[in-house]
């Protein structure tokens, strides 16, 4: 009896660890000529489980990308800024559960990334970071 309540809970632990119900959360950013998605807690990622998804929309750019098509993103670690400097670590994609817009107070959505051979997917939720100074300028 022990034994069976044992692996029972060994069993519900794995189950749990294994899957990710809540998905990667963090914070996006609109800039000139796109969007950048500051998500933590991405399955599969490297320490510390953080990365840049960056989708270019063009300049000078429109603070509106509609829902519902994947999108293109380059992919960055912890750390960059979405200000071109950083190395790209993969190119991948995005698809949104709703619009961004220019008043839009979050977005929530799936990504898929092919990171060094190793397949990332999942759902994450953003919500919008206003600043007072662009970190990233556009001529």
């Amino acid at each position: 009896m022990t034994a069976r309540l044992g692996s029972a809970v060994l069993l519900l632990l794995a189950a749990v660890n294994g899957q990710s119900s809540e998905g990667a959360t963090g914070r996006f950013e609109v800039y000139c000529d796109g969007v950048g998605l500051f998500l933590t807690k991405v399955d599969g990622a490297p320490a510390p489980r953080k990365l840049l998804l960056f989708m270019y929309t063009g300049f000078p750019g429109v603070p509106f990308v509609a829902r519902e098509e994947w999108k293109d993103v380059n992919v960055y670690r912890n750390g960059c800024a979405a200000d071109g400097k950083c190395e790209v670590l993969a190119h991948r994609r995005i698809r949104l559960d709703n619009e961004i817009t220019p008043d839009g107070p979050h977005v929530a959505g799936k990504y898929e990334i092919d990171l060094t051979g190793r397949q990332l997917h999942g759902t994450f939720t953003a919500e919008r970071h206003l600043y007072k100074h662009p970190p990233r300028i556009c001529m």
